[in-house]
């Protein structure tokens, strides 16, 4: 940080001495025409003010955290069912029922390890009476109970109990198309379900776990559904299949690789560890993680609108996205506060590979990841970008949500490369979206100016050599869903308040990014402040308490140049050509006297901007029009020619109503 010196002599003493002002600063402290103008746009914009609008200067802002204002996890358009009623769970055998002696029937009976026997239970049927009574048949287990050499066959309508401390064990053959359509099986905390060949769950079969389940391979198929809440270890494949089949995981489960098929639904609200990959391949898809996700590799290879990742995923290797062609459809969903970690990205097409002994070819293009505010995307190797078609890539929060104080997402990786040289639109930046990485590719574009290599949206900002350099000024705690990122970046936590302003200039929704300057404040005193001076987004002169040498542009060293715009990624959007003005050192000086921080917070620390050889200041009176915000030092200011409200969605809503968190 470059600290500013003015030849020993004070801010204050230049602040109020007429003389030190040129021939044609002339003050005009009236509403001007000029100031009447800005009133107007800023009303046709953003709507009238509230009576009671102090403009974020009633309040400093030191060490703040804002209550968060994002949504609840995100929700699918799929109900996932409920676990099944504690009283299906038992302890043991209820009172009065027999130990079976014939398997054949129908059974309301129990079977122990003394049973030496078949089994073989049957209840389906659609009419009521006779052999057709779908009434279906009730088992009971307990003990150690060895089927791997013996029929087990259960029909459908019926109600399976392993009560605690059972073990049901099937054989290889046995197991997986001997459990029938609507069967009800429910296995109580300490009891385990052995299946030596595939437990296939078909038409309508349900499963409730709270013990244990082992199986070499488990499959759900025609509205079955597996509701964990133990453990389940599958030495190979776990698939969910077509019709609607379900998972859902309270628990634990383990397996070599999981798969999404058709309209299979995946729900983990726990913890899942699947070594080899998981598979999304189907628009009917509904993938879901609340909690612990690791997987070797996830492949994500649809166009599902419902792939949510709501905590933590954990991807050893490969993370790779391809979706439909059609504009909006088909996205990859992180909630706030969420996190992706992974070796490899690939966004897009143009890569493929075997995984699980599926070949995956990726030609098109065509991907979204939609991040919420504070969520963190970590490549640790390489991320490669190859959208291919315009408005496709990685976007932050664009409602104006924040947790825990932060209302950017973090793209972060080691390297992020084309996955095709020469083509416009690899990726789109949107949002706001800080994209981190030791390297990135230059942007440019295919030979149209249309077609840019990287296509910025919104707020989104890349840190990276040739980019801005450093880390953007980011705090994200670590948490059981987050790895965290300390960007550090230039804001201390003792700074009171940040403060950001438009030049005057403003006549459309468009202009009014309120960028012209970005300028920290730290109160020494109830009457002094360190200024450290962030950006100078406009091109006006613009000066501190009205004396020249605290131009802003001069400040950071142009001079009287002011046609630069600093450290608003003016040249990366294609509006200049100094690359060095996009990442500028701050500037700090300092004002010795004369503020009111107990009154005023800020609000005193003047601003003018010059136009026609007139000097007007920027001011934040309360209840009208505003060219000047108090906000908190964590605030992301708004890129150069992005509208505040592309970003902050909410903030015409606080404009007429201080009430209403909009960052």
């Amino acid at each position: 940080m470059k600290k500013y010196l003015m030849s020993g002599l004070t801010v204050l003493a230049m602040a109020f001495v007429a003389a030190s002002c040129s021939s044609d600063d002339v003050y005009d402290a009236s509403r001007s025409k000029v100031q009447d103008q800005y009133d107007a746009a800023f009303i046709r914009t953003f709507g009238e003010p509230a009576s009671n609008q102090d403009w974020g200067f009633g309040t400093l802002y030191t060490n703040y955290t804002r209550s968060t204002a994002f949504t609840r996890a995100i929700q699918p358009t799929f109900n996932f069912p409920s676990d099944a009623d504690p009283s299906k769970f038992l302890d043991d055998v209820p009172a009065g029922i027999e130990l079976l002696t014939s398997g054949i029937g129908r059974a309301n009976h129990y079977i122990d390890e003394t049973y030496e026997g078949d089994v073989n239970v049957w209840g389906m049927g659609t009419e009521a009476g006779g052999w057709q009574d779908k009434s279906g048949g009730i088992l009971y287990v307990k003990g150690n109970c060895d089927f791997s050499n013996r029929s087990f066959y259960f029909g459908g309508n019926s109600e399976l109990y392993l009560v605690k401390g059972a073990t049901l064990t099937l054989g290889e053959n046995n197991g997986s198309g001997n459990l029938q359509s609507g069967t009800m099986i429910y296995i109580a905390e300490g009891a385990k379900l052995i299946a030596n060949g595939v437990l296939h769950l078909n038409n309508g079969l349900h499963i409730y776990n709270h013990g244990t389940i082992e199986t070499p391979q488990l499959s759900t198929n025609n509205t079955s559904v597996l509701y964990n809440v133990g453990t389940v270890t599958v030495e190979n494949r776990i698939s969910v299949e077509n019709t609607l089949s379900v998972i859902v995981n309270d628990g634990t489960i383990t397996a070599a690789d999981l798969n999404t098929a058709g309209s299979g639904k995946f729900e983990n609200n726990n913890k899942v560890t699947i070594s080899g990959t998981t598979f999304v391949n189907s628009n009917e898809n509904t993938w879901v993680n609340n909690g612990q996700y690791h997987t070797g590799n996830f492949i994500y290879y649809a166009a599902s609108d419902e792939v949510i990742n709501n905590c933590k995923l954990t991807v050893d290797e490969d993370f790779g996205i391809n979706l439909a062609d059609n504009d909006g459809n088909g996205n990859f969903k992180m909630d706030a506060g969420s996190s992706v970690v992974t070796k490899n990205f690939y966004g897009g097409g143009n890569w493929s590979g075997t995984y699980a002994g599926t070949w995956c070819d990726a030609q098109g293009g065509p991907f979204y990841i939609y991040m919420g505010a504070g969520s963190v995307f970590k490549v640790t190797g390489t991320a490669t970008m190859n959208a291919s078609k315009e408005n496709y890539g990685i976007y932050g929060p664009t409602d104006g949500s924040s947790y825990d104080g932060v209302s950017f997402a973090v793209f972060e990786a080691k390297n992020v490369v084309m996955g095709k040289e020469n083509q416009g639109f690899e990726v789109t930046y949107g949002g706001n979206l800080a994209v981190v990485a030791e390297n990135h590719f230059a942007n440019g574009n295919d030979g149209r100016e249309d077609h840019p290599f990287i296509d910025f949206k919104g707020n989104a900002r890349i840190y990276a050599p040739g980019f801005t350099s450093g880390k953007p000024a980011i705090t994200i705690q670590s948490s059981e869903c987050n790895p965290g990122f300390n960007g550090g970046g230039n804001i201390p936590v003792n700074y009171d308040v940040r403060i950001i302003a438009e030049d005057l200039s403003a006549t459309e929704s468009s202009d009014f990014d309120f960028n012209d300057v970005v300028f920290d404040v730290h109160f020494t005193s109830n009457t002094a402040a360190i200024v450290t001076l962030r950006a100078a987004g406009g091109t006006l002169p613009l000066r501190f308490m009205r004396n020249d040498e605290l131009e802003v542009h001069k400040l950071f060293g142009y001079g009287d140049n002011t046609s630069v715009m600093i450290n608003t990624d003016a040249t990366a959007r294609g509006y200049q050509t100094d690359p060095e003005a996009d990442h500028k050192e701050p500037v700090e000086f300092a004002i010795e006297s004369g503020l009111d921080r107990d009154t005023n917070k800020g609000n005193d620390i003047i601003i003018e901007v010059k136009k026609n050889g007139v000097w007007y200041e920027i001011t934040a009176v309360k209840g009208k029009p505003a060219a000047k915000l108090a906000v908190a030092p964590q605030f992301p200011w708004v890129m150069e020619k992005v509208p505040m409200t592309s970003v902050y969605d909410r903030f015409s809503g606080w404009v007429q109503n201080p009430d209403v968190r909009w960052y």
